[in-house]
């Protein structure tokens, strides 16, 4: 029953934008199946009318955002072929919009384990390496570059992201290797220069970092983590007017950049200037849902600038989302006692 609704709903969608972008819908044929994913058509696998329609309906609710309905369609198809590619293919992208990673992680191991290829291997490596499964992705973006054939578009995050990886397990050494192989293939990409900026302020290369910071700046001025990576070199080169401009240039691209909120903090309360460091925390807590830790040090904040009520208003608002949270009930405690003594 669930099923014929949903290919009605399909019909629906399709006769309801007849004219638009996507072209006709070819149902019972691999034709519609070629023209989703905009592959060869001689290189997809036969199969039955039921999954062609499947397949089908599911790229018009795709169309038009309708994705939940989509995966219980892709779902149906897959029972009836679990090793079929672009069932597997389409599945995990829509698992994936759908931010159901987990299940998007078991689509793509399939598709890599049935249909070893470069760009499958690739696409369940970085599945692994977002869900941040470090060890099993390195892996996998190994086991791809065995199966590369030709120059490949996604070359360049494999490198990126192996290098990102060595970072994190700080192999600074594998992670420099790989961050210039991407480099090779991109040495515009402001994105991989702040990565190499951070790289090499763990090595305490500052001359090479500025580099690299003012070269990612210079490619996209709006990239909030470059000035952060400026700010970071010169407050340790001593410069400590220009990297508080850095800081707020960082802070104008972007106030709910975490790590630059909590360095504007920590800047504020060593140079004595506690209402920049409050202004810019009062700003980031009202954009999130909540920031337990940052709101503690807003707390400490009020507390150095004699503003308890504010404080025990923002103690009162942690208290409601999270009750348990022994440090901010201590301060409470304090804060109850200085008011009951005045």
């Amino acid at each position: 029953m669930l099923e014929n609704q949903l290919n009605q709903k399909s019909r629906e969608l399709s006769e309801k934008n007849d004219h638009s972008d996507h072209g006709p819908i070819y149902l019972n044929s691999d034709l519609a199946i070629a023209d989703f994913e905009e592959k060869d058509i001689s290189s997809i696998p036969v199969i039955d009318s039921r999954i062609a329609l499947y397949l089908d309906n599911s790229r018009t609710l795709l169309k038009h955002g309708e994705h939940a309905l989509a995966l219980n369609l892709l779902r149906q198809a897959s029972n009836l072929n679990s090793k079929h590619p672009i069932t597997l293919e389409i599945l995990a992208k829509c698992l994936e919009q759908s931010n159901k990673m987990d299940e998007a992680l078991h689509a793509r191991k399939a598709l890599a384990k049935f249909h070893p290829s470069f760009e499958n291997i690739y696409m369940y490596a970085t599945c692994l390496y977002k869900l941040e499964k470090d060890a099993a992705a390195l892996e996998q973006y190994y086991e791809a570059l065995v199966h590369l054939r030709e120059e490949n578009i996604h070359l360049f995050e494999t490198y990126k992201n192996m290098g990102n990886i060595f970072v994190r397990q700080n192999d600074f050494d594998g992670a420099e290797e790989y961050y210039n192989k991407a480099y090779t293939l991109n040495p515009n990409s402001d994105v991989l220069l702040v990565n190499l900026g951070t790289l090499q302020v763990q090595k305490n290369d500052y001359e090479k970092s500025l580099y690299c910071f003012r070269r990612a700046v210079e490619i996209s001025c709006s990239n909030d983590k470059a000035w952060i990576g400026l700010a970071m070199v010169h407050n340790q080169l001593g410069d400590i007017e220009l990297a508080w401009a850095n800081l707020d240039a960082a802070l104008d691209i972007n106030p709910q950049n975490r790590t630059a909120v909590h360095l504007c903090a920590n800047w504020a309360v060593r140079d004595e200037m506690p209402s920049k460091g409050i202004k810019v925390l009062e700003n980031y807590l009202s954009l999130v849902e909540h920031d337990e830790p940052l709101s503690l040090v807003l707390i400490n904040l009020f507390c150095m600038t004699s503003s308890f009520q504010k404080a025990r208003l923002e103690v009162e608002r942690v208290l409601s989302w999270n009750p348990a949270n022994t440090e901010v009930q201590r301060l409470k405690r304090t804060l109850d006692q200085r008011k009951q003594a005045v």
